[in-house]
């Protein structure tokens, strides 16, 4: 069983960042001289998954699965990421719109848990009338 806080349950080697770095790796040291950017900073898929796992042995069945579609939107682009976020508000996409976010997700990022997650939002936004 993985222990919550990760940081202090797991040796440091363990737990990665985006770019590989470890925790150990990510102090004021390496910061000030360079060899930090801020990839190195962002968290990994493995990561998330494990935050996850703690949730689900918790009980915690929704934030286990929020855990796992941020996990799935690890390696789409912050940019696209904010697009996404903004297609998604109310009035603001058509069906088909959000049809193709459902398809990038799947195809290019194979985020299945997200793209399901759109497709939900889907069939909500048609029930209450809120699609552009």
């Amino acid at each position: 069983m993985i222990k919550y806080p990760l940081s202090q349950n797991m040796p440091g080697q363990q737990i990665k960042s985006k770019t590989g770095k470890s925790l150990e790796d990510i102090n004021i040291n390496n910061i000030l001289d360079g060899k930090i950017t801020a990839d190195d900073i962002k968290i990994s898929k493995e990561t998330l998954i494990m935050q996850g796992e703690i949730a689900s042995e918790a009980g915690r069945t929704q934030l286990n699965d929020n855990f796992v579609r941020a996990s799935e939107l690890i390696e789409v682009p912050d940019k696209e990421l904010l697009e996404i976020y903004e297609k998604l508000r109310p009035n603001r996409s058509t069906k088909s719109e959000l049809l193709e976010i459902v398809r990038r997700l799947d195809e290019k990022y194979n985020a299945t848990h997200c793209s399901k997650l759109v497709l939900d939002a889907i069939q909500v936004y048609e029930k209450r009338g809120i699609l552009k």
